[in-house]
């Protein structure tokens, strides 16, 4: 579960920066072009419970080893600003993609987009010319 999504269709693994910045519901594969579902609240509900379970057991036992309540509402406070960021930074890892269940496997194309359109780069025409003599 602590790793970067990838595309249920064709296996492409999103950048960190793609997965933080995307706020949609569903979005459109940079590769292969098919709609994928965006699931965040189970992994939200993870890492939530998970950071919110350490930061109260690191601030019981800052509160049991202090006896001044003046000196451990400092640390207690850093600990606690420390579990947000934390839960910030590490909320691509939980994401989830999903293949929309309108979408059939008989209608998710084998080849890339540009070859079935004929839009194919020069070079790999010239590529497949050669290996075709």
């Amino acid at each position: 579960m602590f790793k970067l999504p990838t595309c249920p269709y064709c296996n492409t693994i999103y950048r960190y920066r793609d997965v933080k910045n995307n706020n949609k519901k569903e979005i459109k594969c940079y590769h292969c072009k098919n709609i994928i579902r965006t699931s965040k609240i189970k992994g939200y509900i993870v890492s939530g419970v998970i950071l919110t379970a350490l930061a109260v057991a690191v601030n019981i036992l800052i509160l049991n080893l202090t006896a001044d309540f003046i000196t451990s509402v400092i640390p207690i406070t850093i600990i606690s600003i420390a579990a947000v960021i934390m839960f910030m930074i590490l909320s691509p890892y939980f994401t989830d993609y999903k293949k929309v269940s309108g979408v059939s496997e008989k209608e998710i194309p084998s080849k890339p987009i540009a070859e079935q359109n004929g839009k194919m780069k020069r070079s790999v025409k010239a590529r497949n010319r050669k290996a075709n003599k």
